[in-house]
């Protein structure tokens, strides 16, 4: 996806986005225990409710026979090293520049009672520019586009408001496949330290990750409170290669301003172990980071929404090593911007 191909797509999201809320204005997505015909009859009873975060999941399952869909686009731009959460300068100062793009089409339904399935299919646009001696300068410039590693997971509900409870609260487990590309190789120099980029930096990683989760939906007026956290425990990869395991932590507000706005705030918190290259850990990969993601939702329709955020880091600790006789000094590569958004559906 290039830049020009990404704003086509946004153009395409905008006027599917107006078709929809042409066809289907009505009452709010989400709101209310009503049946359909009371709502019919009364559409302008219907509370007032704020949907989904955009940044995080939630502890929410879908009734049986529901289906919801989205399309989500992600930006990620990492142009600047660390030694723990002390940015680098000097010649380290754009030694490498990495653009990530991730499109993910996410579709989900209600299966039995209290049990929800999704599938999760993403494609990315992976560019990364490198420098090389001293002082740097370009080298190399890599660019990989294609599917990458899809997710399947079953969502159980152990609590829901919709049926009376005070709460939802569900957990869930799940698998990674190794459907992207894990074989992109690292051109000279940098093949002189590792032949094949890692793992964080194919379309696929070549493992088969195991996936747990749990997450908890309150709803009170206009506002709701969600809280997510999950797992992943990768397995072995392509050429020796493995991804640290993550535990990625949520905790999100949001408010209903009206019937077609909401505004929200997430904690987004993200702790990643190192990952391994040819066998061996590399120490100057993972770290914690955490981010502050304000957001806006249009609630286009009953039917269909979207929403958008920027996550901003207000802590990271990202891993390093120290310089030794042998070596010198390793950093981490860290994200200093970062847009989401998502389109969402349901039927």
């Amino acid at each position: 996806m290039k830049q020009s191909v990404t704003a086509a797509v946004f153009l395409a999201l905008g006027i599917l986005a107006a078709g929809w809320h042409a066809a289907y204005a009505g009452p709010v997505m989400g709101g209310g225990e009503e049946s359909e015909q009371q709502l019919k009859d009364k559409p302008d009873t219907k509370p007032v409710r704020c949907i989904g975060p955009v940044n995080m999941s939630n502890g929410l399952v879908l009734p049986k026979g529901k289906v919801a869909a989205s399309i989500k686009y992600k930006y990620v731009h990492k142009n600047n090293l660390y030694d723990g959460g002390n940015r680098k300068t000097g010649n380290y100062n754009g030694k490498y520049d990495r653009v990530n793009q991730t499109m993910q089409l996410t579709a989900k339904a209600g299966i039995f009672d209290n049990f929800e399935a999704r599938i999760m299919v993403p494609f990315h646009d992976k560019r990364l520019k490198r420098k090389f001696g001293n002082p740097p300068e370009h080298a190399d410039t890599d660019e990989l586009t294609g599917l990458g590693d899809i997710v399947v997971m079953g969502r159980y509900a152990v609590m829901s408001e919709r049926d009376g409870d005070w709460l939802s609260l569900a957990f869930g487990a799940g698998l990674k496949m190794p459907t992207g590309d894990p074989d992109h190789k690292n051109p000279a120099p940098f093949s002189n330290v590792h032949e094949y980029i890692g793992p964080g930096g194919q379309l696929g990683t070549g493992s088969w990750d195991p996936k747990f989760e749990l997450g908890a939906t309150k709803f009170f007026g206009r506002s709701r409170v969600d809280a997510h956290c999950m797992y992943t425990i990768p397995g072995d990869g392509a050429h020796g290669s493995r991804k640290g395991n993550q535990f990625k932590y949520d905790l999100g507000y949001g408010y209903a301003l009206n019937r077609l706005f909401d505004v929200e705030l997430e904690l987004n918190g993200v702790d990643q172990q190192a990952h391994w290259y040819d066998h061996s850990s590399t120490v100057n990969t993972g770290g914690h980071t955490i981010y502050l993601t304000p957001g806006v939702h249009w609630k286009i329709s009953d039917k269909c929404h979207f929403s958008i955020g920027t996550p901003f880091v207000v802590y990271r600790d990202l891993n390093g090593e120290a310089a030794t006789p042998e070596r010198a000094s390793k950093y981490c590569l860290g994200e200093d911007f970062q847009v989401v958004s998502r389109l969402g559906f349901s039927f």
